[in-house]
């Protein structure tokens, strides 16, 4: 049986692939802060679990590795508000930052610990990791994405420094619609911000997309690593 960890499986992208996966016949933990409970019949194991709490983080690693070697680890876990320079935003910076960020860092010296042997890992990113976000108020997020790309490529470096061949890969998709990114973005303005479509009227990916370009990584060959995939709709502004 093929077995793997997708973190942020709750909503979004992170759900769109574990049900793939659970479809297919894989066993999956299922690693969310909102408990996820498993369709009947299925492999799927829930694991409760906030992305900056390392000690849990380990637990779950810890059981999930005990049942046997994981074939992927795939981190779909992401936040991004509306927190603009001009204005005390310091504790939502500060929530970007620690879970897009210390959380990442956190989940690769879990997996470090305690997945030596672990065959593929992906980090879903963003667009804004590799140039300056264009939403409104979005710069603490593209800090984060950026970032987040430098300790996955040296993450990357440092496995092939050691002689290990876990195949490194981030997905970094533009304006996805319908996730939690956009429902709650400004969520946290208290209503006096202005809450303009920040999908621009233009087509955007989905969450399916995304989940659908995930699954084409894991099931590669072993000898292919995708380093970075970058890829939004047509009709989206450069």
């Amino acid at each position: 049986m093929t077995r793997g960890v997708v973190l942020g499986a709750s909503s979004g992208i992170g759900a769109e692939l574990a049900q793939r996966l659970l479809g297919r016949g894989d066993e999956v933990t299922l690693v969310s802060r909102r408990a996820v409970t498993p369709p009947p019949g299925s492999a799927g194991v829930s694991a409760p679990a906030d992305i900056r709490d390392f000690g849990r983080l380990e637990q779950i690693f810890a059981d999930a590795c005990r049942r046997g070697p994981l074939d992927y680890v795939v981190n779909c876990v992401g936040v991004g508000f509306y927190a603009p320079l001009g204005a005390d935003n310091s504790a939502i910076w500060n929530d970007i930052l620690t879970v897009n960020v210390t959380g990442l860092l956190n989940l690769l010296s879990v997996v470090d610990r305690t997945c030596p042997e672990l065959a593929r890992l992906v980090h879903v990113s963003s667009m804004a990791a590799h140039r300056v976000s264009r939403t409104p108020g979005n710069l603490a997020y593209s800090v984060a994405k950026a970032g987040a790309k430098t300790i996955v490529e040296e993450y990357r470096r440092s496995l092939r420094a050691d002689g290990r061949s876990t195949r490194v890969s981030m997905v970094s998709p533009g304006f996805v619609e319908s996730t939690d990114f956009g429902r709650n973005y400004f969520s946290r303005t208290g209503g006096t911000a202005p809450q303009p479509d920040i999908y621009g009227g233009h087509r955007s990916l989905t969450a399916a997309d995304v989940a659908d370009v995930v699954a084409y990584v894991l099931g590669s060959p072993p000898h292919i690593e995708f380093l970075d995939l970058v890829f939004c709709s047509p009709e989206q502004p450069g």
